[in-house]
């Protein structure tokens, strides 16, 4: 069987990690296997190591531009012309919509379209909302199949009119990493930062540098949280174009001694046990490994509630819901859970069944695969 997956970005998200999942597991099972991808990021890299096959569409980008855009298709309908996939793998609007309409024009049977949520969520102008909901609508038309990862999204699909036969709910699933013990992980990242961590309380994210990610709204919050409690440090694991901003934000409000923006670390996630809580502030979020993955490592979690987020934490059960956008909601998150150290190892305990019983990743690649 010919798989050919096709994702916008090239760098090291939570859809860039499902479809190395997906594309491991299908190489190690014996299928002819491609990945073709926007860029040459940590995604190609990590896939060659692995020794699946890729192709770089360089001009496949994010951001709509229509002469890049067009010679993506382009380049596109040659590539999906010469491999003559069996099963056409979708992955991020961008990539899903060229993919998929070239994919209808040269006859491939099967086009199956994952949904790694809706860019209309984001804070756009109405117009491009609009835009974006009717090239969704028309790249699942154009799939045989949808893939939803929450139910959220699986709602929000049935608006759209003729596709409700095609969708399919199959949530991600995560391998327990190899976490460090805490004392080790609290050392490896001390080597990162001139920072002095004795005696401080490390509070983590995994987050890429983009707006979506709602990193200026935790800044607002620590900003607070030292102004009287300074005994913590907020490190923060990625990298990705909002760095300069958050840069400027840091030093704004004083917060060189509090915050370390830690850029890319390989492996990140089994540097988790470093932290006492993880926070994911994002404005957009579709069902996030990073969440999934702190869970796991048995942290306690602050996150807003957005996307999928909901279908892993259940608030003040197994961790601390708040609304995006929201800096004073994160801070009274934070007093909450440092002042309350049995609360802590509760909610940590409960997501961490959560995540074991209902995000596995055997679970994720044989529904995937059934669907093949």
């Amino acid at each position: 069987m010919k798989i050919l997956y096709i994702i916008t970005k090239s760098n090291w998200g939570g859809a860039q990690r499902h479809v190395f999942d997906l594309a491991v597991y299908a190489k190690n099972n014996g299928e002819d296997v491609m990945v073709v991808l926007g860029g040459e990021g940590v995604l190609r890299d990590k896939l060659r190591e692995a020794n699946v096959p890729t192709r770089s569409v360089q001009e496949m980008w994010r951001d709509i531009d229509i002469a890049k855009d067009i010679s993506s298709f382009i380049k596109l309908f040659k590539i999906i012309k010469e491999e003559k996939p069996d099963i056409l793998h979708v992955h991020s609007p961008k990539a899903a919509g060229l993919g998929a309409l070239a994919g209808r024009m040269l006859g491939v049977k099967k086009i199956i379209y994952t949904v790694h949520g809706f860019a209309f969520h984001e804070n756009r102008p109405l117009y491009q909302k609009a835009m974006i909901a009717l090239i969704s609508w028309i790249t699942m038309l154009l799939s045989t199949d949808v893939i939803t990862l929450y139910e959220r999204a699986l709602r929000e699909t049935k608006h759209f009119p003729y596709i409700t036969d095609k969708l399919h709910l199959i949530h991600p699933g995560i391998s327990v990493p190899t976490f460090f013990a805490t004392s080790s992980a609290r050392q490896l990242l001390q080597q990162r930062t001139s920072l002095p961590f004795e005696k401080k309380i490390l509070i983590g994210t995994i987050a890429e540098l983009h707006t979506n990610k709602g990193l200026g709204y935790a800044l607002e919050a620590f900003q607070k949280l030292a102004s009287h409690s300074p005994s913590f440090i907020f490190f923060i694991i990625g990298e990705g174009e909002e760095r300069g901003q958050l840069e400027a934000m840091i030093k704004e409000k004083d917060l060189q001694n509090n915050v370390v923006l830690a850029g890319q670390i390989p492996l990140a996630a089994e540097y988790l046990k470093a932290f006492s809580i993880f926070i994911l502030p994002s404005i957009k979020e579709a069902l996030p490994y990073a969440l999934l993955e702190a869970g796991v490592a048995g942290l306690p979690v602050i996150a807003t509630t957005v996307g999928g987020v909901p279908e892993i934490v259940e608030d003040m059960k197994s961790g601390i819901l708040i609304q995006p956008k929201k800096s004073d909601e994160i801070y009274y998150a934070l007093e909450f859970l440092l002042n309350h150290k049995n609360t802590q190892r509760e909610y940590a305990q409960n997501l961490q069944e959560k995540v074991r019983r209902d995000f596995n990743l055997g679970n994720m690649l044989t529904a995937t695969f059934k669907l093949y």
